[in-house]
This record gives C-alpha cells, structure tokens and sequence, in this order.
C-alpha cells in the first residue's frame, strides 16, 4: 500500500530514487543528480530550465581549468536591460566564416559577411554628369590594394560635342581606364567594364575621374571601382 510522508528532512547526504536509480545528493547547499553508486553525474530531463540568477548556464562547471578543461559561462548583463526577450538560434551549424545576425526580434540566421577584411572585395561609385569638373575626386586606393574591374553604367547618355573621360591617378590619367573604352554617347543603361590588370602599389592612390566635357548638353554615368585588399 502507497504511503505519503511528510518529512522535514533526512539524515543523510543523498536519496536513491529505487533500487539501482539515480541518487539527488545534497553539495555544500547544491544539488546534484549522481547514479546510484555516487560516482558520475547522470542527466535532468524537463520542459522548461529557469533561473534566477544572472549567470545562468555554467558548461562543463567540474572543469579542471587546465590544458583544454574550461568552463563556459552564458549570462545575462547585470544592468541596462529594458525588456524581456527570446533568442531563437538557427535551423543548422551554418557555414565557415558566418557569422550569427538577428531580425530584430531575436530569430537568429548564419550570415555571410562581406568586405570589411583583407581579402574583401570593396565597391566604391562616384556620380559624373555632363557639366563635372575636368577633374572629379573619386576615393583612396589603399596600399597594396588591387583594382579588379572599373565600370561606367550611363545613365543618361551624352548629347552634342565629344566628351571623353578616363579613371586613374593624377600624372597618368588613364592608368585604370582610358578614354578608347568608353563611349558616353552610347544609350541610357549601357555599362562599359573595364579590367585594368595593375600590379598593386606599395602606396596608397587618390583615385581621379578627369573628364573633357567639350559641347556636351545632358549626360550622367556612375563610376563604380571594385577593389581588394590582399592578405
């Protein structure tokens, strides 16, 4: 016959859960969940794990802290949190190099960067209109950059004259795309692309457009330069 007790507690350090079960041990005031012969830690399974402290899962906590034995720690930060939230992590392990992104909301997706790193590949655009300057600033190349592709898209294309425009450095104007490969008279969403094969310098470039407007009357292109910094 079943029977309830109600007991303020035992006088011992662990109770066995039936025979050959799992003991819950009593440890300087925690607890803990060992097999029946007080040797091994053995699992908790249930729905929900709460706290309601702010370091709130401790990996590997039995941790040696030598060699490759460590402890890893998750917590929240002790201050300046406003509200509740839920981080929902991603449907796989991801791919090299991703990195973890949110929405907003907390759902979590692997995400390739670009840019921003040696290797990367760095697009820059600069705007030129029929009335520019006969020479328009572009951007630094920085050293040992190498410029892999420069393109002219025309937006609008030139009318009356002959304007001409090239991409390099000031001294040697055509050094990244010279005036016989692009033609500004073409039509509205043409895009010459252009690949200069340079050898990267040691030192960085300021980048120039220059530009000879001649008789033009209309006309507006974009300028894009895609470059990288190798490793």
């Amino acid at each position: 016959m079943a029977q309830i007790l109600d007991l303020k507690g035992t006088s011992i350090s662990s109770l066995q859960i039936e025979k050959g079960g799992v003991r819950l041990k009593n440890n300087s005031g925690d607890l803990q969940v060992k097999d029946s012969a007080d040797s091994s830690f053995k699992k908790v399974t249930a729905s929900q794990f709460e706290t309601t402290n702010d370091t709130g899962l401790v990996i590997n906590s039995d941790a040696a802290s030598t060699g490759a034995d460590w402890k890893i720690t998750i917590a929240r930060p002790s201050s300046g949190q406003t509200a509740d939230y839920t981080l929902t992590l991603p449907t796989s392990a991801g791919s090299p190099s991703q990195v973890l992104t949110t929405n907003g909301s907390g759902t979590l997706s692997w995400t390739t960067v670009s840019g921003g790193a040696s290797n990367g590949m760095f697009t820059d655009t600069t705007s030129l209109a029929f009335n520019s300057a006969s020479s328009v600033s572009m951007f630094t190349l920085p050293a040992n950059a190498v410029i892999h592709r420069v393109e002219v898209i025309l937006d609008t294309a030139w009318v009356t004259g002959t304007a001409t425009m090239t991409v390099g450095i000031s001294g040697t104007t055509s050094k990244y795309a010279g005036s016989n490969l692009i033609d500004l008279y073409g039509s509205a969403g043409d895009c010459y692309v252009i690949t200069p094969n340079q050898a990267a310098n040691g030192s960085s470039e300021s980048l120039i457009i220059t530009y000879a407007a001649s008789t033009a009357s209309a006309g507006s292109a974009r300028v894009l330069v895609s470059y990288s910094n190798p490793g």
